[in-house]
């Protein structure tokens, strides 16, 4: 005959082994979620911040706009973060790296008012992101472009019909000049962005 205060010491065991199971794969369901929550508040920083650099490609391209005059491209404004040419350029042409190597040519930080202000400045937006951008001339030197080697834009044949013959398409040489702008932005969280955008003028 089995005594009875055995089976119950049995009993008690296997429930303890139960609750012991129960907690751990409780707690291993707290950290998968806590760790799913971080991921996804890191993406939202990224996502906020990359969304906050069209400030900077918007007042970069104000800028270029407001400054596209007899002259007024072709000479270095490093306070104003733009290089009127790529003589610094680095092997690498994003990120951390070639933001690095180019900022000493000059970074314009941007203020509340969306323009360049001092270069130690930092001061994020709502959304906790600081701006900063800098354009570069893709041309080989500073001067004037039809005396530098720049990037342009293709050119463009234009057409009157399906059927022509050799030199009867026009040919349409393009003046303008391309320029880089490359926007950093600094977010909560250690989150970095940057974003490069190519405009001719």
């Amino acid at each position: 005959m089995t005594n009875p205060r055995r089976q119950g010491g049995v009993v008690i065991l296997l429930v303890l082994i139960v609750l012991l199971a129960m907690t751990l794969g409780g707690l291993a369901l707290m950290r998968s979620m806590d760790t799913s929550n971080l991921i996804a508040g890191n993406m939202a920083f990224q996502q906020a911040a990359t969304q906050a650099a069209d400030t900077g490609v918007e007042a970069a391209v104000a800028w270029l706009e407001t400054n596209n005059t007899s002259g007024g491209l072709n000479s270095n404004q490093p306070s104003l973060g733009y290089s009127a040419s790529t003589v610094n350029m680095t092997a690498s042409q994003v990120g951390g790296a070639f933001w690095s190597a180019l900022s000493a040519s000059g970074v314009c930080r941007l203020g509340s008012s969306s323009a360049c202000v001092a270069s130690d400045y930092y001061d994020p937006n709502k959304g906790g992101n600081a701006v900063s951008y800098m354009i570069q001339r893709l041309c080989d030197g500073a001067g004037s472009s039809s005396s530098t080697v720049c990037a342009v834009p293709q050119v463009s044949a234009g057409g009157s019909g399906n059927n022509e013959g050799a030199g009867d398409p026009t040919i349409t040489r393009i003046t303008s000049v391309l320029y880089r702008i490359t926007v950093r932005v600094d977010g909560p969280r250690n989150t970095t962005s940057y974003v490069q955008a190519l405009v001719s003028l």
